[in-house]
């Protein structure tokens, strides 16, 4: 029940604020609102408002529209046939300014509140402080490091420390089977501490759609063997993984005092490389932890705005990237995820908390924001080249062009979703 809410709860609030932006800048406009639907089809929830529009919750939570005045279906592209109508609060009697802004609201309205939903959720989980300060520390059951929230580090191996980043660094210059000479200090007392290995197998995130995700792995696992192989280290796990040849992996995990078993099979996945190019390897999709976490310092209002539009920037860049990279051949097409995948996307976050699930539904929105400005038909960027043309023209396109126009945008949007889907559900029988 709290997965497929989570589902239904995160599809319908982003189409909710792309919605809202057509509905809210039509309306500053002084063009007429019909209709304000959530989803397609039947409808399970509606009411009228004072000023007319009925707004209503449909069946189908796979999409949304704003059906303006003068419009003859909600794609908002085809007049009412032989009804001429001279009031400005017919849609296609709107300037064309009007018509365009009323039309880059919705995607724009996307991003402004990915833009607020990835700040607020800086500022209240912080960000990296990179003095070499503890925030946390992950024990395992072979090593209980004698290191608490609060200390800082002075030392590691002799070398000193001046930031987190000295810390990761002496990982790097770290020999086979060195141990860590870590000296502290804790209040008014400096301690020495050794440790064996501060980089257990210990799973700090996991990639959506991976086979780590599918196989039921979970953030805080500390991974002990791999194919009945002791592993000790997180950079051991790589081998395993691309020496696999395609073939599954056991995986025995210690979680919360107890030892279970998982199995699952490497894939190719697409990675970002340090040039920003994009390249498939073989991987599970799971992100290593440091069993000593860096403190988290609340930003203020300025930085957490910072760090929501460069997430923003960062998704959209990436999306962009990633479509390029498909066209080229570069990655497989075979990562197209549709809807039944964003479904498994948001099942898998919804486990770990507000925080993941709130910052899937910023990435989604984001996506929505991207996708609606191609300029495909039926789409807002559609909507938008039809209104250059109008513009260079002095004139709308034809009746018969648009019924064409119509026909061949939803014909290749439902092949797209259709393909995306195929991927979805291959993804999940295998």
């Amino acid at each position: 029940m709290i997965s497929t809410l989570s589902v239904v709860g995160a599809f319908s609030l982003v189409i909710f604020v792309h919605e809202f932006g057509h509905f809210y800048i039509g309306k500053k406009c002084g063009i007429g609102v019909k209709e304000f639907s959530i989803g397609f089809g039947p409808k399970i929830i509606w009411f009228q408002d004072r000023s007319g529009v009925i707004w209503k919750l449909c069946a189908i939570p796979l999409g949304g529209f704003v059906k303006f005045a003068g419009d003859a279906d909600p794609g908002s592209m085809r007049k009412i046939p032989n009804k001429e109508d001279s009031s400005a609060k017919q849609f296609y009697n709107a300037s064309i300014k009007a018509r365009a802004l009323t039309v880059l609201a919705g995607p724009f309205t996307n991003i402004i509140f990915s833009i607020l939903v990835f700040s607020i959720l800086v500022y209240f989980s912080g960000i990296i402080n990179d003095q070499p300060v503890i925030g946390d520390v992950k024990t395992t059951p072979d090593q209980n490091l004698n290191i608490k929230k609060g200390d800082v580090i002075l030392t590691v191996n002799g070398v000193p420390t001046n930031s987190f980043s000295d810390i990761l660094l002496q990982y790097g210059e770290k020999s086979a089977g060195e141990g860590f000479v870590v000296q502290l200090k804790r209040g008014e007392r400096n301690l020495t501490v050794t440790a064996l290995n501060l980089f257990p197998p210990i799973v700090k995130d996991i990639e959506m759609l991976s086979p780590s995700s599918q196989a039921g792995i979970e953030i805080g696992d500390l991974i002990l063997r791999i194919n009945k192989t002791r592993i000790s280290s997180f950079s051991e796990i790589k081998a395993f993984v691309q020496n696999s040849s395609g073939e599954p992996l056991i995986l025995d995990i210690w979680r919360d005092g107890i030892e279970i078993q998982k199995t699952l099979t490497p894939q190719n996945r697409p990675i970002e490389m340090e040039d920003g190019s994009l390249r498939e390897t073989v991987r599970i999709g799971i992100i290593g932890g440091f069993a000593l976490e860096p403190e988290r310092i609340t930003p203020d209002i300025v930085t957490s705005l910072k760090w929501g539009l460069f997430t923003t920037w960062r998704v959209i860049y990436g999306s962009i990237k990633g479509l390029i990279e498909m066209i080229k051949g570069s990655i497989s097409v075979a990562n197209l995820t549709g809807p039944v995948g964003i479904a498994h996307a948001i099942t898998d976050v919804s486990k770990n908390g507000l925080v993941p699930f709130f910052s899937l539904v910023a990435l989604i929105s984001t996506g929505i924001a991207v996708i609606n400005l191609f300029p495909l038909p039926i789409l807002d960027g559609g909507h938008l080249i039809l209104l250059i043309y109008e513009k260079l023209s002095g004139s709308a396109p034809s009746e018969g062009f648009m019924q064409v126009f119509m026909m061949f945008g939803l014909a290749l949007l439902l092949s797209l979703m259709l393909f995306a889907t195929y991927n979805d559900l291959m993804r999940i029988i295998l």
